[in-house]
């Protein structure tokens, strides 16, 4: 029985060193980038020696998605099914950048950091699942626009542009705007593509 005692212990003091980690790790991923998050300064946050940082997490592809879960599950992305639910595009397409930019202004330090990793090997699987989120949203979000078929293509690139995280960079640090205003003139953009 002792033995079996000594084995749970165990099992949840390696749980919670993970948990730790993770979490140390998503810190310093959303406040200086991953790329400047060394393994020394994950372990000293979390608590534990660079050793069990790097049994945990062999590689960087797998520290990496752990903490892209974690983020996730702490704050989930918004969601497209819900903008669905907006009938008028325009509206539809505003209330969904003024979901995304403030998205992106908590994410800033992560975005920002994003192509020092690609490339990374194990990481395929996350880039692919980024892909596809921007894909799904521009789909749902150019869904309904009453435009000429030899405007379509316009208006699925306007979109796309209005829901990249560089476009919101540009418009909030480079021209001042706050994430709303950015919104609107985002809109205003995408809904000129119609006229």
């Amino acid at each position: 029985m002792a033995r079996r005692y000594r084995l749970k212990a165990r099992g949840r003091r390696q749980d919670d060193n993970r948990r730790r980690i993770v979490e140390a790790a998503y810190q310093l991923h959303m406040t200086i980038g991953a790329s400047r998050a060394s393994t020394s300064a994950i372990a000293r946050l979390a608590g534990v020696k660079r050793p069990t940082v790097q049994r945990h997490f062999p590689d960087l592809a797998s520290l990496f998605m752990a903490c892209s879960l974690h983020g996730m599950q702490l704050d989930p992305p918004p969601d497209p099914a819900a903008w669905q639910r907006v009938k008028d595009p325009c509206d539809r397409l505003r209330i969904a950048l003024c979901e995304l930019y403030p998205s992106y202004r908590r994410r800033r330090a992560v975005y920002l950091d994003m192509p020092n990793f690609e490339g990374v090997p194990g990481l395929e699987a996350l880039w692919a699942v980024q892909a596809q989120q921007m894909e799904g949203r521009r789909r749902v979000l150019a869904e309904g626009w009453q435009v000429s078929a030899d405007r379509r293509e316009s208006l699925i690139a306007a979109v796309g542009h209005a829901i990249d995280f560089w476009t919101w960079r540009s418009l909030t640090e480079g021209q001042g705007l706050d994430d709303e205003k950015a919104a609107l003139l985002m809109t205003e953009m995408v809904e000129g593509i119609t006229r």
